[in-house]
Parts: structure tokens; C-alpha cells; sequence
């Protein structure tokens, strides 16, 4: 299958995948790097610290087993995180909010990192919200406390320090110069360039409170032989989650939203699903055979069907051993053989399926010149979860200057793009922005009977503060 590269022309911010960082930069961020939570790679603000990491990640490299690796969070790196704590973060059990820590910072890191030294940190209890699913359930969130946050987050880049010298080239997520398009890009190039004919997508069930804590432990030592370290990650395991002014004792699962939770998720499937599948069930395969990870979330390319059949059959063996399971209804192996557009004499006799991963559709078509090749557009459940995003906001602020609203759904559509701009997408993408233009003009029809009467869309379409930005190509390379 061969690509088609015909489409507007852009000044494309990364050409492969080491330009594309984790996220991308905005201007006057110095520390864009580590404003994001589940970011784990070596910080690089400060030069000190870098150097320290760095020499970490060399030993990490030379030696099968390290120790003192707890030293490495000291007063400089507890600083640096509690920077990249995000100021509006929500406040945990102790009701301390960014600004309320950030007072006295001086002497509440001396204290922390006193209490580090001689291993009395106490993990606090874990605040427990709930998030709402697109599929109508609710996702619990851990929240825990400004502090807290800030010691995982300085732990979460020690321990990526290490683990980044063992994570294989399938997996994508939370590591340092990898993000969803470098995983999108490998599985694209993979795909085309071997012939893939089939395709399992998996979906893990309720994954980030299925990690085994036995498990998990054995991972963490099998790298990291320090019994401080190993102590501060049991305390997380067994703080307790507070639900409703009720305290419930764990005895599974990760967090989800701590900031150590990425990097400890990411250990786990490097173990029971990257090496399995790279050192043990590949060498087994008679064709191509490619998995490709972000975070919890894969799919594994197949050129022979039965290997497709065999993983499907051992990948629910492989993860019952360690405490996971698929969603049947949403684990399947599919036939994805661009053969099926080639047509022939008479009709194929199946259609080529398609899959989501990532929020992308994922699907085979002809371009122009009649090649076969994989398209990308943004799923449904991706572009409906936009949409009521923006519903939601304009129906909130529908009265503030429309200026003010231009503003804001200009930054969220240009969030959206940047994301999704991919080749394929634009006409998906002018189909939000109509949809995203039509929600606005509702919502601004509401503001009085008077604004009924003169915003009809005829008057309103025209206006230039109803102007919204155009799709675009933003990630061409992926």
C-alpha cells in the first residue's frame, strides 16, 4: 500500500518522529516540558538536576540492578515538580490548595525531603471523584494531596529515569519524545510498508484498578534494589481511597491521575504485554507481526491470519496470569486487506473493516491514482465528545462579549486541530466546525428575546467576531 501525500501545503512542525516531542510548545512556556502531569521524562530546566538524571539513566544503562536511587530526590528535584504541578490542581484530603503550599515553600521542601531522608513520609489518603464516560459511566479519578503530587511526580522522573533505558519501541506513552502521533505514525508505516491484512484491537478492562500490587512490586525490583524507594511505593499502594468521608483499603490498582500512575502503568505492561509479545511471540509468527502501545490503550498488525488468531487466543492467557482482562465487545480481530478494494471479477466477497485507536478511525481507501492506501479520520465518539464540550461551554458563558467567546472557541478548535489535523481529517474536521458554529448561534439566540431577533444566520454568519479558524493540516508527517 503506498500513501497519498497530495493535499495543502504546510510548514510542518515535526518531520519524524524525534522532532515530535511529547506536547507541543507555546510560547513563553519555559517549562513546557513538565507542565504535564503524566510526563516522565528527565526534566531540563534546571542543568543541576538534568545532570543528575542523566547520570542516573547512564548507570541504568551499565548496571542490571541499581541501588540509592531514592537519593536522587532531593530539595532541587522536589522544587522542580512542585512547579510542574498545575496551579489549578485540585486540592486533596487536606484541602491545601498550590497557593496555600506555595507560601511557605522553602521550608515545607526542607521538611518534606527531611521526612524522605529518614523514610517517616506518610502517603495520604486518596480523594476519589468520578469523571463522566462517553458511554454514559463514570471514571474514578484519585486526587491526592499538593504535596503528594509533588513527591510522585519527582519519584515518577526517577523511576523513568531507569525504566526509560528498558522500554521497548512499541510503546508510546507518557516517555520522552513519544506522544500519540509517533504512535500513530509507527503503526501507519508498519501497516503500509508490510502488508498488513489483519488487525486485533484490544481494550483493557477497568486497567489502572487491575494492577497487581505483587506484580508491580516484583517489576519495580527487578530494576531498583532500594528499600526506601520500595517503601515509598508501598505507602502509595496502601494509603486508602476516601469516598463520601469513607475510607476504603485498596488491594489492587494504581491511582488513576497521580502522577506516578503513568510511569507505574507503563512498567507493568512493559513486562506482562511489551516483552511477551517482542522476545517471546513474535519469534514464533510466519509473517509481520507488530504491537504498537500508548499507555493501556494498543493494537497488534498481523500479515498471516493465524498468528492474528493466536494472539487473540494467548493475549487473554498472557493477561489472566497477571490479574487483566479485555472487554469482549470491545477486543476483536478484524480483516483489514486492502486486496477486499481491488474489486475483480464480480464483488469481494467482505469489506475491509476498520478500527479506532487513539481516537482515530482508522480505515483502507483509494486515492486518486488509484492506490490503496490507510486513511485516518476523527472517530465518532472523538468528534462527539468535542461537541459537547463546546455545547456545554457556550451554554455556561454564552453571555460574556462575543469577542470573549470568539476567543475562547478559537483556542479549543485550534487544540482540536492540532491534534487531529491529519491528511484525511479535513473534511471531517470542517464538518465540526460547522456543527461547532451551529451550537454558538443556539446559544447566542438565547441570551434574550431582543438577541433572538437580531441573530438570525443570515446576520450572524457574516459578522467578523462569528469568524471561527478553518481546518488545517497540523501533523502531516504522522
Amino acid at each position: 500500500m503506498t500513501s497519498d501525500r497530495h493535499g495543502p501545503k504546510v510548514d510542518r512542525s515535526a518531520r519524524s518522529t524525534e522532532d515530535a516531542g511529547q506536547c507541543p510548545r507555546r510560547k513563553g512556556a519555559e517549562q513546557d516540558s513538565l507542565l504535564d502531569e503524566g510526563y516522565t521524562a528527565a526534566p531540563e530546566a534546571e542543568s543541576t538536576v538534568s545532570t543528575k538524571l542523566a547520570e542516573l539513566a547512564a548507570r541504568a544503562r551499565k548496571e542490571d540492578r541499581l541501588t540509592n536511587v531514592v537519593q536522587f530526590v532531593d530539595e532541587e528535584l522536589l522544587r522542580l515538580a512542585f512547579r510542574s504541578v498545575r496551579k489549578q490542581a485540585a486540592p486533596g484530603v487536606d484541602g491545601q490548595s498550590y497557593e496555600d503550599y506555595a507560601a511557605n515553600l522553602d521550608q515545607n521542601l526542607r521538611d518534606v525531603y527531611a521526612r524522605l531522608k529518614i523514610g517517616r513520609y506518610r502517603a495520604p489518603v486518596i480523594r476519589r471523584v468520578y469523571v463522566p464516560k462517553a458511554n454514559g459511566k463514570r471514571r474514578p479519578i484519585g486526587i491526592s494531596t499538593i504535596e503528594d503530587r509533588m513527591v510522585q511526580k519527582a519519584v515518577a522522573w526517577v523511576l523513568g529515569a531507569v525504566f526509560e533505558q528498558n522500554f521497548l519501541e512499541c510503546s508510546h506513552g507518557f516517555r520522552p519524545k513519544r506522544s500519540p502521533h509517533t504512535a500513530l505514525h509507527r503503526l501507519r508505516e508498519g501497516m503500509r510498508q508490510h502488508g498488513v491484512r489483519y488487525v486485533v484491537e484490544a481494550d483493557l478492562a477497568s486497567y489502572f484498578d487491575s494492577v497487581n500490587w505483587e506484580w508491580l512490586r516484583k517489576f519495580v525490583q527487578h530494576r531498583i534494589s532500594d528499600g526506601g524507594l520500595l517503601r515509598l511505593l508501598n505507602k502509595w499502594l496502601n494509603a486508602g481511597v476516601m469516598e463520601n468521608g469513607v475510607v476504603t483499603q485498596m488491594t489492587d490498582g494504581v491511582p488513576q491521575g497521580g502522577p506516578a500512575s503513568p510511569v507505574l502503568s507503563n512498567i507493568y505492561l512493559h513486562y506482562v504485554l511489551d516483552l511477551w509479545f517482542e522476545r517471546r511471540f513474535r519469534k514464533t509468527c510466519r509473517g509481520y507481526a507488530e504491537l504498537t502501545r500508548f499507555a493501556d490503550d494498543f493494537v497488534a498488525a498481523f500479515g498471516n491470519r493465524e498468528d492474528a488468531e493466536r494472539f487473540r487466543q494467548e493475549l487473554d492467557e498472557r493477561l489472566t496470569a497477571f490479574g487483566l482482562r479485555v472487554v469482549p465487545e470491545k477486543t476483536a480481530l478484524l480483516h483489514f486487506d486492502g486486496g477486499l478494494l481491488q474489486g475483480g471479477i464480480g464483488r469481494p466477497a467482505e469489506k475491509s473493516r476498520t478500527f479506532t485507536f487513539l481516537g482515530f478511525t482508522h480505515y483502507l481507501t483509494k486515492t486518486r491514482r488509484g492506490a490503496i492506501t490507510i486513511g485516518r479520520t476523527p472517530s465518532i465518539k472523538a468528534r462527539e465528545r468535542f461537541v459537547r464540550k463546546v455545547t456545554t461551554w457556550v451554554k455556561a458563558n454564552r453571555h460574556q462579549p462575543v469577542r470573549a467567546q470568539q476567543a475562547h472557541l478559537t483556542k479549543m478548535l485550534n487544540g482540536y486541530y492540532q491534534y487531529f489535523g491529519l491528511y484525511f481529517c479535513i473534511e471531517t474536521l470542517s464538518g465540526v466546525l460547522r456543527r461547532v458554529r451551529r451550537v454558538w448561534h443556539q446559544a447566542l439566540q438565547r441570551r434574550s428575546q431582543k438577541a433572538k431577533r437580531h441573530t438570525d444566520w443570515a446576520t450572524v454568519a457574516v459578522k467578523p467576531w462569528f469568524q471561527l479558524p478553518r481546518p488545517r493540516l497540523t501533523q502531516g508527517w504522522v
